[in-house]
C-alpha cells in the first residue's frame, strides 16, 4: 500500500509555511520518521499531551527522506533566499540514528549550508540523542556564521507537571548534560526550550506562575553553562492523548497567555536580553477544537505575529 502513496510531499498539517520570528523568516521543515515503527519510540509510553508522535503511518528510509528533501527544494525555491531559521522536526528526535540516519541528517546539513541566508538550523530532539560527538558533527558540516539548536520539549519546570502529569521523563540532570553537549563552540550553538503554557494539571493564575517559573529555570541553565536559550511558548490545545488523560483540562486561556508573556519579555529584557520568545500557534491538525481555535487565531493571531518580530510587550495589547 505505501508503494502506491507519493511519501515525497509532507501531510497538509506538516506543510508548513515560512513565519516571521525573532531570528529572521522561519521555515519548519517535517521529515518522516525512520525508525522501524515509523514512530517516537516514546510515542505509546510518554508524552500524553503530544499526538505527534505517531509519524506518517509508514518506517521511511533514508532514499524516501532523500525525496522528501527534494519536494521541499522545489515547493519552497521562490522564497528559501529570504529564509534565516531552519527548524527539523521528524515526529521524534532527529539526533536519535535509529530514528533519523546521520545519511539524512548530513543531507539536511548540506542544504542548509547551501542556503546563504540561514543562519539557524534548529534539531528537534530528546535529551539523550546530544551528544558532545553528534553536536561536533553537526558543527562542523555548516558555515562558519552559522549556529545550530536544538529544541527541546521540556514544557515545564515542574516535575510534577512534566513527570507527573505530561509523563515526560526528562530530568533536570538530563537538560544539563544537554547543555554541556553544547558548550564550547563560541556562541555557535543554543537551545530551543519548549514551554507549554497551562498544561494539564494547571490553570489560571498557577499557569502563568508556572510558565513564568519554565522561562526563568531556562535563563538560569544559559547563565550557568554559557550557552545561548530561547524559548517556543506554545498554549495547550486538546489533542486525542490529552484529552483521553485530561478529559476535563481546558484549551489555554490566551488571555492568561498574554498575561504571563507581559512578565516573560520583560524578565528575558532584564535578565537575559540576549534571548528570543517565539509564541507558536502550530497542531499538525491534531487540534480537537478546530473551530474555536480558528476563532481564537482571528483574534490573537496578529497580535502574536507582531510580537514575535518585535519582542515588544505593547504588541501584545488586544
Amino acid at each position: 500500500m505505501s508503494e502506491s502513496i507519493d511519501f515525497s510531499r509532507p501531510p497538509e498539517g506538516s506543510l508548513f509555511d515560512p513565519v516571521a520570528s525573532p531570528r529572521g523568516l522561519r521555515l519548519a521543515l517535517v521529515f518522516g520518521n525512520e525508525s522501524p515503527t515509523g514512530r517516537c519510540p516514546f510515542y505509546n509510553v510518554q508524552c500524553i499531551h503530544c499526538d505527534l508522535g505517531a509519524g506518517e503511518g509508514v518506517s521511511f528510509t533514508p532514499e524516501m527522506n532523500r525525496g522528501r528533501l527534494a519536494f521541499i527544494k522545489e515547493h519552497f525555491k521562490n522564497v528559501l533566499p529570504e529564509i534565516c531559521h531552519l527548524v527539523i522536526y521528524n515526529y521524534g528526535s532527529t539526533l536519535n540514528d535509529s530514528e533519523l540516519s546521520k545519511e539524512t541528517r548530513h543531507r539536511i546539513l548540506e542544504f542548509a549550508a547551501s542556503l546563504a541566508s540561514v543562519k539557524r538550523i534548529s534539531f528537534d530532539s530528546r535529551e539523550q540523542f546530544v551528544t558532545a560527538e553528534r553536536v561536533n558533527d553537526m558543527i562542523a558540516a555548516l558555515r562558519p556564521d552559522q549556529s545550530m539548536s536544538i529544541t527541546l520539549g521540556f514544557e515545564s519546570q515542574s516535575e510534577e507537571v512534566r513527570i507527573g502529569h505530561l509523563k515526560k521523563s526528562i530530568t533536570r540532570e538530563e537538560v544539563d548534560a544537554v547543555f554541556v553537549a553544547l558548550s564550547g563552540h563560541n556562541g555557535r550553538t543554543a537551545v530551543e526550550m519548549n514551554v507549554l503554557f497551562q498544561p494539564p494539571g494547571i490553570t489560571g493564575n498557577e499557569a502563568i506562575i508556572e510558565a513564568v517559573a519554565t522561562i526563568e529555570y531556562g535563563i538560569q541553565m544559559m547563565k550557568k553553562h554559557g550557552v545561548l536559550v530561547d524559548f517556543n511558548f506554545h498554549p495547550y490545545y486538546p489533542s486525542i492523548k490529552g484529552t483521553k488523560f485530561f478529559p476535563d483540562h481546558p484549551r489555554a486561556m490566551m488571555e492568561h497567555a498574554i498575561r504571563s508573556l507581559f512578565m516573560i519579555i520583560r524578565m528575558i529584557k532584564q535578565q537575559s536580553p540576549e534571548s528570543r520568545i517565539f509564541v507558536g500557534w502550530n497542531d499538525e491538525g491534531h487540534d480537537l477544537q478546530p473551530t474555536v481555535k480558528k476563532m481564537k487565531q482571528l483574534l490573537y493571531s496578529p497580535a502574536f505575529a507582531a510580537f514575535n518580530v518585535s519582542q515588544n510587550e505593547d504588541d501584545l495589547q488586544i
